[in-house]
C-alpha cells in the first residue's frame, strides 16, 4: 500500500503546525519526521516529546493525524502497520524530485469519514505514562475527584467533554486541563467565571473545589487566543480515586474542538459546509489548511487523554 496519503496528511499538519509557531524551521520539521521513523522502526513505546513548546507541539501533531488515521482505518498495509508508518515518514525525509509531488486531489469532500461509534459511558482508561504527574492513592484522605462536564457555549450539536479532575487542582492548572480534554492549543489568556454569589478564597489561587463547591453548581469559563471561547462547566458527581489511576482522565466526550483561529463557531459552522462541496471557491484553502483526517463529528478519547497525561511535563501546551 502506498504511502502517498499519509504523507500528504502528516505534511499538512506539519505546515498548519509551523504557521502557528515561526521559529520552527525546516531542520526542525525534518528532526521531527526522523524522530517518529526511529519510533516506529524501533518499535518504542511511548512517541517522542520535546522540551521545546513549539516541537512538542509539531511531534503531537504529528502523532495526532497518525492516531486518527489508525482509529479510522484509512491505512491498512498488507504488512505491518509501524512498518509502514516508519516507511511514510522515511519518504519524508528522502529528497522529492519536482515531477513526485502528489497531484493535487479535486473531487472528494476533506476528511469527512463517517465518525466512530460515540462510547460516552465507556469505563476511563488507566493510562500507563511515568510522566503523569497527579497520581492519587485511595486512601489518601485528599484524593477527591470531582466529574466535570464542560461543553462549548452556543455549540450545536454540542461539543463536550466528560473530565474526571482531583479536587484540589488549581485554576491554572484547571485550565490546562480543560485546554487539553477539549482539543485547544494551549494559552495563559483565560479566566473563569463563577455566579458573583459563589464565595471564594480571599487569597491563594481559586481551586476547583471552590469553583465548583457542590454537586449541580456549574461555571463559566473562556479564554483568548485570538476570538474568545466560552464554555461551560458543571460538577456532576464526587468521588474517590480508584486505586492508582492517574488523573485527570477524559471518560467521554463528543464531537471535534473547532481549530481555534476559525475566529467564531459561525465560521467553523461555515468552514464545515465548505468542506463537504469540492465546487465551493474557498474549497481549496481549506483543503491548505486542514489535516486530511480532520473530521469535526468525531472525537477521540485516546487522543485526548495523550494530551492530558502531558499536562504537567515542562514546556506543556494543550494541544497539538
Amino acid at each position: 500500500m502506498p504511502t502517498d496519503k499519509l504523507q500528504r496528511a502528516l505534511a499538512t499538519a506539519a505546515a498548519h503546525c509551523r504557521s502557528q509557531y515561526p521559529e520552527l524551521s525546516d531542520a526542525d520539521e525534518r528532526a521531527a519526521y526522523a524522530a517518529y521513523r526511529t519510533h516506529f522502526a524501533q518499535r518504542e513505546d511511548e512517541p517522542p516529546t520535546s522540551d521545546r513548546p513549539a516541537m512538542d507541539d509539531l511531534l503531537l501533531t504529528l502523532w495526532d493525524v497518525i492516531v486518527d488515521r489508525e482509529e479510522h482505518g484509512l491505512d491498512e498495509p498488507d504488512g505491518n502497520l509501524e512498518d509502514y508508518y516508519a516507511a511514510a515518514f522515511s519518504a519524508l525525509l528522502a529528497p522529492v524530485k519536482p515531477e513526485e509531488q502528489p497531484k493535487e486531489q479535486d473531487e472528494a469532500p476533506i476528511a469527512m469519514s463517517d465518525p466512530p461509534e460515540q462510547q460516552p459511558d465507556t469505563p476511563a482508561p488507566v493510562i500507563k505514562d511515568d510522566h503523569l504527574v497527579d497520581v492519587v492513592e485511595s486512601e489518601d484522605h485528599q484524593g477527591q475527584i470531582f466529574t466535570v462536564r464542560i461543553s462549548l457555549d452556543g455549540s450545536n450539536p454540542e461539543i463536550w467533554r466528560r473530565v474526571l479532575i482531583p479536587a484540589d487542582v488549581p485554576q491554572t492548572e484547571l485550565s490546562y486541563i480543560i485546554q487539553a480534554a477539549m482539543g485547544w492549543r494551549g494559552t495563559d489568556q483565560f479566566q473563569f467565571l463563577p455566579p458573583q454569589e459563589r464565595e471564594l478564597p480571599t487569597s491563594g489561587e481559586p481551586r476547583l473545589r471552590d469553583l465548583l463547591p457542590e454537586v449541580g453548581d456549574d461555571c463559566g469559563y473562556e479564554f483568548d487566543r485570538g476570538a474568545t471561547w466560552y464554555h461551560h462547566l458543571t460538577l456532576e458527581e464526587m468521588g474517590h480515586a480508584e486505586g492508582r489511576r492517574h488523573y485527570p482522565v477524559c471518560t467521554a466526550g463528543q464531537r471535534a474542538c473547532p481549530p481555534e483561529d476559525v475566529g467564531s463557531l459561525r465560521e467553523y459552522e461555515e468552514m464545515i459546509k465548505k468542506m463537504k462541496d469540492p465546487t465551493n471557491d474557498e474549497y481549496r484553502e481549506m483543503a491548505g489548511w486542514l489535516t486530511q483526517d480532520f473530521n469535526p463529528d468525531a472525537f477521540n478519547i485516546e487522543q485526548a487523554n495523550l494530551r492530558l497525561s502531558r499536562h504537567g511535563q515542562v514546556g506543556f501546551q494543550a494541544v497539538v
